[in-house]
Formats: structure tokens, sequence, C-alpha cells
């Protein structure tokens, strides 16, 4: 059986270590032949094989330097593939261009400085790789001294001339087309990485006066450039880093062009059950579908690559006797990226969050998406902005038959949602995350508890109202279980990340005749607040009756009992709360 190659982001590894692989090979086909674009864009969510698309196309096209005419090495790693079929095309293509492939991953710093010496490494660990053009008779010392300065890392990160680094790409593909007397090609993966970095950690505009140059240099009415392609999660707008560059063509999530296309990244429904069959886990086609699919590229129905081989890698061995081990776990939230998220949460209004409670309960929302997202758009916190950064990351999909042209620049209209169960797990996830670590909302539980430790009805009734407009509550209507369930657990929460200030905290405890909703002991233990929760579908002055109502309750039914004679208990202050949507009414009582 062959093995699982998870993790592993190189073709020719896949063949030499005998791991499947599922055969993306006419994708080359698709790009290289009936493409006739000179660059091309793919961009894709993370974790669905871009660097193996790219790792492909390497693997492919590069000629051997040491003998350009020999092949052996795509006959040994292609022979079993559907492209190797096509001789015509590979006795054209294969093993026939000097290719130029690097990555932009690793350019991930907090800090300017830092990321420009990276850049200034990957470069020169770049111009490594072709070292045997020294070896040269035919270019001038001017031309050999160029490819020397690529060499030179200390040059390259002196950042008192950036040209080095801005003509960086072109150089290079120049002098390989000098040494071949052929065109190159240049791949380029994860293009917006460094980007996307800039904006989050507030040096962009130094990033794209690095990156814009470069790319445009190597990319614009570039002669010696055979073709190129760059890979990311983001159609970067034009005017940041691809000024003026024409026969550009982008293959975006949204695109709904050649099927081909679509189907180039990621795995189809087809070769999903292809793979399951395969580790003898055809039987949990249900659970990886329901888990792991979703996603629409173009009008191509995909699935999420790293999952569906992580199920296998974990799965494949409980296929007999221990089938109920198998299960589909969350692969995807701790791969790189979940700060998504976090980077607009701290700004979304509160009308937004109903979109968002929307998304969580499983339901639609229509958003005006933009195709081309400028990352230092993000710092405007725009809503829009903030659904297609999720679209092209990968937390949402959309509904093409939705989708709607707009004449306006505000983009394209359509339905968008979460695309499978683990990406719902990652969205909650990330949310609680966020709201645990959340300091104002610390603070707005803080001053609750205070009130309700005061018996300030005003108070606790400002703050609950202001933690429920910015709070997206992870319920899960499926169980179809009371909404004032819901607001209970939403008060435990908020009481356990008080501990701080409370001694004791108790849910549907019995007590007097009945069993009381929550019952909280200050730190000293000298004061208890007793609260009856309540819930209405009914707007305006109803909560503040049913409030009143629950209040009479704690008395009536004396949920305060077993407080009132202890003699360490100094304040007891029932509490009534009638909860409206994301508004609250609370009426108070001392008692004691």
């Amino acid at each position: 059986m062959k093995t699982v190659g998870v993790g592993n982001e190189f073709f020719h590894d896949f063949i030499e270590n005998d791991s499947y692989y599922v055969d993306k090979t006419p994708f080359i086909r698709t790009v290289f032949k009936e493409n006739p674009s000179k660059v091309m864009l793919i961009t894709r969510p993370r974790r669905f094989g871009k660097t193996l698309t790219m790792s492909t196309f390497y693997d492919f096209l590069s000629l051997n330097p040491e003998n350009p005419g020999d092949v052996s090495r795509q006959e040994k790693w292609f022979r079993d593939t559907e492209i190797f079929k096509d001789k015509e095309f590979c006795n054209k293509n294969m093993g026939k261009f000097p290719v130029v492939f690097l990555t932009f991953k690793s350019i991930a710093h907090q800090k300017f400085d830092d990321a420009y010496n990276q850049m200034a490494f990957v470069i020169s660990s770049l111009a490594a790789d072709f070292k045997y053009i020294k070896s040269s008779v035919n270019f001038t010392e001017e031309e050999m001294q160029s490819y020397l300065n690529l060499l030179d890392y200390d040059l390259l990160k002196d950042q008192t001339d950036k040209t080095c680094i801005t003509n960086s790409l072109r150089t290079l593909i120049y002098l390989l087309y000098r040494y071949h007397g052929k065109r190159p090609i240049l791949l380029i993966d994860e293009y917006d990485v460094p980007i996307a970095k800039a904006a989050h950690f507030g040096y962009y505009r130094e990033m794209v006066d690095i990156m814009g140059p470069m790319l445009s240099n190597a990319l614009k009415t570039n002669e010696y450039l055979e073709r190129a392609v760059l890979t990311g999660c983001l159609r970067a707008a034009k005017e940041s880093i691809f000024t003026g560059l024409n026969n550009f063509k982008i293959c975006s999530v949204l695109d709904s062009g050649k099927n081909d296309l679509s189907r180039g990244i990621g795995f189809t429904d087809e070769e999903t059950k292809e793979v399951l069959t395969y580790y003898g886990l055809a039987d949990c086609y249900e659970e990886v579908k329901n888990n792991y699919d979703g996603y629409n590229f173009g009008k191509i129905h995909m699935y999420c690559p790293w999952d569906v081989m992580s199920f296998c890698d974990d799965n494949r061995e409980n296929t007999e006797e221990d089938k109920k081990l198998i299960s589909a776990d969350n692969y995807w939230i701790n791969t790189s990226g979940n700060d998504v998220i976090e980077e607009f949460m701290g700004f979304i209004n509160p009308e937004d969050t109903d979109q968002m409670q929307a998304l969580l309960d499983g339901k639609s929302i229509t958003a005006d998406v933009k195709p081309s997202l400028c990352y230092g758009d993000l710092r405007n916190h725009n809503i829009n902005d903030f659904w297609t950064l999720l679209l092209y990351t990968g937390y949402l999909t959309f509904n093409p038959a939705t989708v709607q042209n707009l004449e306006t620049d505000a983009g394209i209209r359509c339905e968008l949602y979460i695309p499978n169960k683990e990406i719902t797990k990652c969205f909650k996830s990330k949310i609680m995350e966020y709201y645990e670590n959340n300091t104002e909302r610390k603070n707005y539980t803080a001053d609750l508890i205070k009130a309700l430790f005061a018996g300030n009805a005003e108070g606790i009734q400002n703050n609950l109202n202001n933690l429920l407009s910015k709070y997206v509550s992870v319920r899960d209507f499926s169980t179809r279980a009371p909404k004032e369930n819901y607001y209970h657990r939403f008060m435990n929460g908020l009481l356990v990340n008080g501990a701080s200030l409370v001694e004791e905290q108790q849910s549907n405890m019995e007590s007097g005749d009945g069993y009381v909703d929550l019952i909280v002991a200050s730190k000293d233990s000298e004061t208890v607040a007793v609260l009856e929760l309540k819930q209405t579908g009914k707007p305006f002055g109803a909560r503040v009756t049913i409030a009143e109502n629950a209040l009479k309750q704690v008395s009536e039914r004396g949920y305060a009992a077993e407080f009132m004679e202890d003699p360490l208990v100094k304040n007891i202050y029932a509490c009534g709360i009638c909860f409206y949507k994301k508004h609250c009414a609370v009426t108070c009582k001392k008692l004691k």
C-alpha cells in the first residue's frame, strides 16, 4: 500500500517515496498550452496544494543543466501519469526550459528589516541554484558581476540601494536566457505572504515598495521571459503590485471559466472517493463529505486535499476491528493563518454580528465581494473586505448560482456560507478564543459582576447590553433547545471569566421551592446574588414586565432562603433578567 504523503510539497518526492498521488498532471497542459496568457495568477485557500502544483510544474518543465537533452528524470517521474500520454506536448515541453522556482512563504516577520533580510536570503539562495552559469565564457564582465551580486547576501540586504533586490528576478531571467538561449519560466509560490504579513504588522507600504517593482520588473514587457505562474491566497489589486501588467490571467475561486482550471487544485468528489476506497475507508464517504467538502471553485465542487489525506493517514489502520475509532478530526485549525478572524473581530460592529451569527447557524449571508482586494484596504475595516478575506482564505465559500456582477466598484454580490463542519468548528473555536482573551469583554464582565454584588440594576443592564451587542454566540440550533438555555449558558460563561471576583457560582441549583438559575457569591463570601433568567420573543416593554415577574419568582419560591440565616452572608440581592435578542431588562431587590 502506498504511503500517505501528508506534509510533502514536492512532486518528485511523492514518486520517489511511493506516496499516493492524485493525478493532477493534466493541469500542466491546461496552464502552459490551453492558457494563452504570459502571466497567470492562481489563488486558492491554504492547504489546497498550491506548492505541490508549482513543484509539479517545475519537475516537468525544468531542463537538466548538465545535459539539456536528457529527460530521463521526467520519464521516471511522469511515466505513469496522464500527461505522459500526450507525447506531442511532452516532446515540446518536458524538460525543455530553465525554470526559476521560488517561494515567499518564509517571509513572515514582525519587522520590515527582518522581512527584507529574509527576502535577500531567498534571492541569494535562488541565485546559488544556478551557479553553473558562472562557467559561461559568453557573459560580459558586467553581466557576470550582476550575477555575483545576486549571490552576495550582504550586498542584497543593504537597504541603501534596493535596486539589487527589485531587479533581481529580471536579472536572473536575463542571465539564464543568455546562458541557455531559451526563455526561462518563472514560478512564484505564495507571492502574497510578505504583503499579508506586512499589512498585519504595520509595514505594508514599505513591503509594497519592494514587491511592486520586483514583480513588475520581472513580469511586465520582459522579452526574455517565456511564461510566469504565481500562486497565493488573495488576488491583489493591480494597482498595488501589478501596475501596468497586461496579458495577465487570473484564476481565483470566483472565476467560472474553464472547468479544467477549477479542477486543477484540490480534490474532486470522484478523486476523494478513489482515495477513500484505496485506503479501505469508502464507508466513511459521508463523514468526509460533511467535514471536508463544500468549497466552490468556479462552478466545480472541491474538497481540501490536506484534510482528506490527513483523515486517511489517521484512520487507514482502523478499517477492520477498530472502525469505532475512526473519526473526522479538525486538521485545518492548527495550520497557519487562523489569525484572519482575530484581525477583524475587534472591529465588527453590532449590526454585523447578526451576519456572523447567521454563518455559525449554518445559514448564508449576502455580501459584496471584491474580486481584487488590496491587503492595505483591510486597515479600513470594511465588513465586505472581511467577508472577501474569509472567502479567499477558505473560511467561507460562495454559491455560484447567486453571483451578480455589480456596476459599481463594489465587485460581485453573492451568497457566502461556511463550507463544512470542520471550518464551522474552527470558526467557533477562534471566535470563542477571541472573546475569552478580549480585554474589552473582560472589562465589561468585571463591571457586570461588581454591579451584581451591589444590586445595581442599571449597571447590570448596561454592561450586559454592551456584551450582548458584541458577543457572537456559538449555539447550535440543530438541538432545538429553548433560547432561554442559550442565555443561561451565556451568563455562565461570563461569570466563569470573572473568577477573580467570584468565590462560588452554582447553576440550576435546587433551592427553596424550585431550582434557581444562578447563584453567585462574592470573593469575601459576604454578598450573594440570586439570578432568575427569562427570555421573550416580544419587543419593547415586554422584557421589563417579564424581568419584574422573574424578580417576584425569586422571593415567592424562597430561592435565597438558605442564605438568609447564614451569619457570614451580609448582603443578598435578587435579580430578575429578561433577554430579547441582543437586549435585556434587569430588576433588582435587596433581600438582606
